[in-house]
């Protein structure tokens, strides 16, 4: 089965559209049709440069610039997905997702008696979870996909340890991961050799130092994962997959305490750290080891699969692999 990467795209919406409303919805769908849109121009235009630039002179989004005129698309597809999925959840009473836990928390009242979760949170929330929760993930999956097709060896050494931690019948559950030391470390690679969240902005509440250097309140703080991951004097060869970095002589994953794993902060550090790491990495283990328990993954006939090479993915907010074509062959059980 040769697969497109524009219907594994499709097959990842579906999925995340599902959580979203506990409702399954076609290709065809509006639903769909809204998500396709809105995820491509939430990656645009959060791209940190035009993002500040905007921050700076929002006069700019009054004028006839291309990317003035795609922040009122993004208002417009927005609108059309928060509504899409308050209908959705009118008509289908009976189906439970996130979009209908968070509308139930709207109905809570504080000690005081007053509302502390409106419609306006769920709606932010919502967006957050669009793209910092769903393109992260997509981008990691799909560059994932592509360089396992152009390393066969490491693939067939993921699969028997896969097969020997829960045999050929079995589905992967998420207390094999302590046991799948490579397939752990192929995801932390994959993580640190994209860097696809390139820079985090940030900015302090309160005048502090770092390194010795006062900042002050309300100072704007840029973190470059980019450069923290493909740093040659942190890393040896940092432009070259090597999941091997994250595994003892024994083949055992490295602890989290290790200095390799510390420099490893691809979700960030402390108490601002991402909320949703424990998540997407459980949700990276199953969807790879449940891949690769079924299906071999492969270059395609008819077309040539390059290496993925992080100087040549798609910029954004969230940089994406090019698209391209791979085969999902059914292993012999």
């Amino acid at each position: 089965m040769q697969l497109n990467f524009v219907i594994f795209k499709h097959v990842l919406n579906r999925r995340f559209l599902f959580c979203m409303t506990g409702n399954c919805t076609g290709r065809d769908s509006e639903m769909h049709r809204i998500m396709k849109q809105f995820d491509h121009i939430s990656n645009d235009l959060g791209n940190v440069g035009i993002d500040m630039l905007y921050s700076f002179f929002p006069f700019l989004r009054f004028l006839p610039l291309s990317y003035s005129q795609k922040i009122k698309e993004w208002f417009k597809l927005k609108q059309q997905f928060i509504g899409t999925l308050e209908k959705q959840a009118v008509h289908d009473a009976g189906k439970k997702g996130i979009y209908h836990s968070l509308k139930k928390i709207t109905q809570e009242k504080d000690s005081h008696g007053q509302q502390w979760f409106t419609d306006v949170n769920v709606h932010c929330l919502l967006i957050n979870v669009v793209t910092g929760g769903y393109l992260t993930t997509r981008g990691a999956l799909l560059s994932l996909i592509q360089i396992l097709a152009k390393r066969p060896e490491l693939q067939r050494a993921m699969q028997d340890e896969i097969d020997s931690v829960t045999g050929t019948t079995r589905e992967p559950a998420l207390a094999d991961r302590h046991q799948c030391h490579l397939v752990e470390a192929v995801t932390l690679e994959t993580l640190r050799y994209i860097s696809h969240g390139v820079i985090t902005p940030h900015c302090t509440s309160q005048a502090t130092e770092i390194l010795g250097v006062p900042v002050g309140k309300n100072t704007p703080i840029l973190l470059n994962f980019w450069t923290i991951h493909h740093n040659a004097e942190e890393w040896q060869e940092p432009f070259s997959f090597r999941p091997e970095r994250f595994l003892d002589k024994d083949g055992s994953l490295l602890p989290s305490t290790d200095p390799v794993r510390k420099r490893m902060i691809v979700f960030g550090l402390g108490k601002r750290s991402c909320v949703g790491e424990a998540f997407a990495r459980a949700r990276m283990f199953l969807f790879v080891a449940t891949v690769l328990q079924s299906f071999t993954i492969t270059e395609p006939d008819d077309a040539d699969l390059s290496d993925l090479l992080p100087r040549e993915m798609e910029t954004g907010h969230i940089l994406q692999p090019k698209p391209y074509k791979v085969r999902f062959i059914l292993r012999e059980k």
